[in-house]
């Protein structure tokens, strides 16, 4: 078996996984999402909190992405109450020997740069330990453990880093929550090791001082489906944490280069070596005739003293995932660290794509004709009308669509439409929505075949009126995958 096989077969494994291991989290969080909005119309303010899960992470990892869903207002609680920490870390042990560990926080872990915390919270029979963090000024990990000394099961409603000083610290939107354990919810008598994540702003001058909050929820039917405090606790930790802690191990390399592909411009506008990741931070061009949503496959290929060095598969962070980014004209490819690199600058680097997953500009939309059930337009090739069923969600004004792609492999996120829909006549209308149903089933986009084919479907409901309205129907895209294959390469940096 091949490494690309081997890496497929994995990932493919791991998404089977998630979607087992989930159920019972997402009933809990729906449960207590209905409670909570409904108990709480009348509060306005934005709680982010972990929308479809906290990260499991023994056996699996799934990832909460919270909305923003009303949480009872954190000042009319009772306060934590904050003290040195007695708990022995055991140079984080725990965390050294966990299997599933991001590989940033692995090596920070391997390079002992995690910095001890050693402060805690106790508050109504629950105690947070925070035992270590770390940042590149990129990314920051807060390592910690929850302590439930009650008679009740809790998970995690609510958790958040606040840097002093900052009203908004743009830290909520794709942070993320993972466990040492086979499931987040804590039983009673027991101990159980979290690891908060969430990207950093580059352009944004962090201070030292930092609080962590956590809200613990009991999971009963009656403390889900309530509004009030009273089966909710919170804690929270005052600490230091320097951004600026690894910057003297930080390399950043001047680049001003510009990768082309099928004719789209690509700046790469900052190549950044840390002992955590390497980031290279890109835009694309205002100019472009078409909308691009991801390079296909990106490799970062660096030679240091005559060998080549190639990263592969980065993580992104994009304006879907994290509040770095305001708009999808910016994104950061996340590769792994860079030893070599970090230690002793490179004779070259360069960025290789084998694509693009792109729609021109004026193409971004889907009309149909619902009363022929017909689909008259669209982006690219493969997408379908398909009939409705019961079984998947059919309803008066509902259609169901589908995308087959040859080469999903390299591509992590599925179709998304706006909230509105416009007429034959140029009414715009409301009651227009989608549910992407290969995110319910997969958790991550779309299906994905073991040879790289993979099919994204959705459900956009129009209404039960629609059919009324004058024909046809036009359904304005967010996002789109149609994968353009061109391979392509720009040098980034060289020596000479």
């Amino acid at each position: 078996m091949t490494e690309k096989e081997e890496r497929i077969l994995h990932k493919n494994i791991d998404e089977v996984q998630q979607n087992v291991e989930t159920i019972q989290e997402m009933k809990i969080y729906n449960a207590m999402k209905k409670g909570i909005v409904e108990g709480k119309k009348r509060e306005k303010r934005r709680i982010y909190t972990t929308g479809m899960g906290v990260v499991a992470a023994a056996a699996v990892a799934f990832l909460f992405t919270y909305s923003t869903i009303g949480l009872p207002d954190k000042g009319v609680a009772q306060p934590s109450v904050q003290s040195a920490s007695t708990k022995n870390t055991d140079n984080f042990k725990a965390y050294r020997s966990f299997s599933r560990l991001d590989p940033a926080l692995a090596s920070a872990l391997e390079q002992n740069l995690v910095m001890p915390v050693g402060q805690s919270a106790e508050n109504k029979g629950y105690r947070i330990d925070v035992t270590g963090a770390v940042t590149d000024g990129r990314k920051v990990y807060v390592l910690y453990s929850v302590q439930n000394n009650t008679d009740e099961v809790v998970i995690h409603a609510d958790f958040a880093l606040q840097f002093e000083g900052i009203k908004e610290s743009s830290l909520h939107k794709g942070a993320s929550l993972s466990m040492l354990a086979s499931e987040s919810r804590i039983q009673p008598g027991q101990s159980m090791d979290f690891i908060y994540s969430t990207n950093l702003s580059p352009t944004v001058k962090y201070p030292k001082k930092v609080n962590y909050n956590i809200i613990l929820t009991e999971t009963s039917d009656k403390a889900l489906l309530s509004s009030s405090n009273k089966y909710r606790t919170s804690l929270d930790v005052a600490f230091e944490l320097d951004p600026d802690m690894l910057k003297a191990q930080e390399r950043i390399l001047d680049t001003d280069g510009t990768l082309t592909v099928d004719r789209q411009k690509i700046k790469v506008t900052g190549v950044q070596y840390t002992p955590l990741s390497t980031y290279v931070d890109l835009e694309y061009d205002q100019n472009n005739d078409k909308r691009i949503f991801q390079l296909i496959n990106p490799v970062l290929i660096s030679k240091h003293e005559g060998t080549e060095e190639k990263s592969y598969y980065p993580t992104l962070i994009t304006a879907d995932n994290s509040e770095v980014y305001s708009d999808d004209s910016k994104t950061t490819l996340v590769f792994k660290n860079s030893k070599k690199i970090v230690e002793s600058k490179p004779d070259s680097v360069s960025l290789k794509a084998f694509g693009i997953s792109a729609v021109e500009k004026d193409q971004m939309k889907i009309v149909v004709d619902l009363n022929k059930y017909q689909l008259i337009e669209a982006p690219g090739s493969g997408l379908e009308l398909v009939t409705p069923t019961p079984e998947n969600d059919a309803m008066e004004g509902t259609i169901l669509l589908r995308h087959k792609l040859e080469n999903a492999q390299y591509l992590n996120y599925y179709t998304r439409t706006s909230e509105t829909f416009t007429d034959g006549e140029g009414k715009v209308h409301q009651s227009g929505y989608t549910t992407n149903r290969s995110a319910v089933l997969n958790f991550g986009g779309f299906m994905r075949a073991q040879d790289g084919a993979g099919v994204d479907e959705f459900i956009y409901i129009f209404g039960a009126e629609a059919k009324n309205y004058p024909q046809p129907l036009t359904i304005t895209l967010e996002k789109y995958i149609n994968p353009i294959t061109d391979t392509q390469a720009v040098e980034l940096y060289s020596k000479n």
